[in-house]
């Protein structure tokens, strides 16, 4: 999309406000894609998911960060990982001791577990603190990677130095429904999480995390244009995931 065809508000954008059809971690691509998008998209990458020996339990390594260890299971999960869900920006967000965050600073919250399952944690929990917590500069700054990164720290720096805060209220924004792994290797994360809305919109997402050894945690990915999205019927195929 070209700069003459910005909303005025990435809050009141036709992909967030009009038939409510993007959960939290879409609306965090979308908001690339008002930014910087040419309607251009990408596919996922291509194979099943993959994961280390079936049932193994490792530490998370620490690398040369600060997160502590987490013990993990290396298992794609097939059914919802515990939770405990709390809510941010009106979104409930998942935690857990095992899969993290096991740090939680404001609006940042890390340290996730290297398993497919902190990899879910981590897509659902950066996902949302970058696009609607007061702090989401600091999460893109220290929680993303990707093409799309600066130019989104820039075009938002912009527009907020101007523009009057507008926050989410209750219902605007999708609730996590369900997932599934379209790959995983201990180095990168791809998963499509679904999201339902108010009106019964369920929206699938493509969400990347890639795991930094230095900081030994996930990062989130912004890309420069949008990954493919749908809107589904049922979650057949999903494992029904959500807080609320």
């Amino acid at each position: 999309m070209s700069d003459s065809q910005e909303p005025s508000s990435p809050y009141s954008a036709r992909w967030w406000q009009a038939s409510a059809l993007f959960l939290a971690v879409v609306l965090v691509t979308g908001a690339v894609v008002v930014f910087t998008s040419d309607d251009e998209s990408q596919a996922p990458a291509a194979a099943g998911p993959t994961a280390s020996a079936s049932g193994s339990v490792s530490a998370s390594p620490t690398g040369n960060g600060d997160c502590p260890k987490l013990a993990t299971s290396t298992d794609i999960p097939r059914t919802a990982p515990t939770a405990d869900w709390a809510l941010v920006s009106t979104v409930a967000v998942p935690t857990s001791k095992d899969a993290g965050p096991a740090v939680v600073d404001g609006d940042v919250a890390r340290c996730f577990a290297h398993s497919p399952t902190g990899a879910l944690f981590a897509g659902a929990q950066i996902g949302t603190r970058y696009a609607f917590t007061k702090d989401w500069e600091k999460v893109v700054e220290k929680q993303t990677y990707g093409d799309g990164k600066q130019v989104l720290l820039d075009k938002r720096r912009a527009y907020e130095a101007t523009a009057e805060p507008v926050a989410p209220v209750p219902g605007e924004l999708g609730q996590f429904a369900g997932f599934q792994f379209v790959t995983y290797t201990p180095q990168t994360a791809v998963l499509q999480m679904v999201s339902r809305f108010e009106a019964g919109t369920m929206q699938v997402s493509t969400v990347t995390l890639k795991w930094d050894t230095g900081r030994g945690d996930w990062l989130y990915e912004i890309p420069s244009v949008t990954p493919p999205q749908k809107t589904v019927d049922t979650l057949d195929g999903y494992v029904v995931w959500g807080g609320l």
